[in-house]
């Protein structure tokens, strides 16, 4: 039988413990309190810049390829740029590559272009990446990507020549079709030949320019760290000067009619996987190139209206070449009078960007942009009609406004002129993956065809 003090001494002891816990309680909230709450830190690994959502899809080789570590920028602050550690490891073989000091550290993320010196090989490869914050918290991703070799080379090779025949004379007159063809949009008079031939020259060296800036841009789309990241392509106005290049030269015809889409500013074969990369579709039954004279479906247009306006003789304009002073024009220096100059040289300017968006548009399809399906088959690319080889799907929620390669029938005469709302039409970062030579299409892409 228990005793009273026997009874007593449990519960004096459970008192004690109590008063304990809750005095440690007490400590840590305290100690909490002045300590702050610690950040909550998010990282992800990425690829190319290809969306998460289709990562499965990437066929990656054993180096050419960027490795981002995108951090959340919402929990970021400059004080906080955290220390990046990132572990590669061969699944087949258990070797593990890290990397720190390769890292390039960018505003909100940090890049790496796999270099071939690294020596990862064929086979499954984990990644993880671990970010340690100043606050002493620490975030974790992983990622697992299956590395192969191209089968067959990459889709765009180095050496590979786009041509932009400005020449070409289908009609076989004598002339270049392209100088007939700024008739209709009255920067040129039958009369002055020679006026019209200096006025494709102008127009043909701002096509190229904007050709140039949309396959050689800066701003990163793809966040590889680099100010510039180019296409292996090289474009020109002239033909292919040796014998050794011609293999390699697409050749774009930019003048005349298209007798098979009347109404059609400009079409080119779609060259699933870039297989032909000597094509001449200039010529035949189904001439494919650009046509500037058709550019007149725009007459509704403001832009067009203004630009070409004063041109236009049923809106009460003057033909650039029916005044023999309008040749002083093109001259440095010229004298005369300023508000005519400034409306020539701004009608040359706009025609020779909205030229340029649709041969950048055309040439992407000769190249292989885009084949109809997600990535392994293509690049989501319409199935049937309309939207055949364009990209009529968004790759991210993100995507907004007109990309480079949507459907042409689709876009404003601003949006050509890079005036619209999206500025200079540009790329979707997956397009841009594939031209530099970063995203593999498979054998089931679509076999070529003609595209709008």
């Amino acid at each position: 039988m228990a005793t009273a003090s026997s009874r007593r001494f449990p519960a004096r002891a459970f008192v004690a413990l109590s008063v304990g816990a809750l005095a440690g309680l007490a400590l840590l909230v305290f100690a909490s309190r002045g300590s702050g709450p610690r950040a909550v830190h998010r990282i992800e690994i990425g690829i190319d810049g290809v969306p998460a959502n289709m990562a499965r899809d990437l066929l990656l080789p054993p180096h050419g390829w960027t490795l981002q570590i995108e951090l959340d920028p919402q929990a970021l602050t400059a004080q906080d740029q955290p220390e990046l550690v990132v572990d590669l490891r061969e699944e087949r073989t258990g070797m593990t590559i890290e990397i720190q000091d390769q890292l390039v550290a960018r505003a909100g993320f940090a890049t790496i272009e796999i270099p071939e010196s690294l020596g990862v090989r064929e086979g499954l490869l984990a990644i993880r990446a671990r970010a340690t914050f100043a606050d002493g918290s620490s975030a974790e991703a992983w990622r697992r990507l299956r590395i192969r070799r191209w089968q067959g080379g990459p889709p765009i090779g180095a050496r590979q020549i786009i041509q932009f025949d400005f020449e070409v004379d289908r009609d076989g007159d004598g002339r270049a079709d392209f100088e007939r063809d700024l008739e209709p949009l009255g920067l040129a008079t039958p009369e002055h030949p020679e006026l019209a031939k200096l006025t494709a020259a102008r127009v043909a060296a701002g096509a190229l320019a904007r050709v140039e800036r949309a396959y050689d841009a800066s701003g990163d789309p793809n966040r590889t760290g680099r100010e510039r990241d180019p296409v292996s392509v090289r474009f020109q106005l002239e033909p292919a000067g040796l014998a050794a290049e011609r293999p390699f030269t697409t050749r774009v015809c930019v003048g005349g009619r298209d007798p098979g889409a009347p109404g059609s500013v400009g079409h080119v074969r779609f060259d699933a996987r870039n297989s032909r990369r000597a094509s001449n579709d200039c010529s035949g039954k189904e001439p494919a190139g650009l046509f500037p004279a058709e550019l007149a479906i725009y007459r509704e247009s403001p832009l067009y209206r203004e630009v070409f306006g004063p041109f236009d003789t049923r809106a009460g304009g003057k033909p650039f070449g029916s005044d023999p002073s309008d040749a002083r024009w093109l001259e440095q220096n010229a004298e005369g009078d300023p508000v005519r100059r400034a409306q020539i040289e701004r009608a040359i300017s706009v025609l020779g960007d909205v030229l340029g968006t649709l041969m950048a548009h055309e040439t992407g399809h000769a190249l292989g942009l885009v084949a109809p399906g997600k990535p392994g088959a293509g690049l989501f690319g319409g199935e049937t009609g309309e939207g055949f080889a364009h990209a009529v799907a968004p790759d991210d929620e993100s995507t907004t406004g007109p990309s480079l390669m949507d459907p042409g029938r689709g876009f404003l005469f601003e949006d050509l002129a890079g005036t619209g709302a999206a500025g200079e039409l540009r790329f979707r970062p997956i397009d841009y993956a594939y031209l530099r030579d970063r995203l593999v299409l498979s054998e089931r892409a679509a076999q070529s065809a003609v595209s709008d």
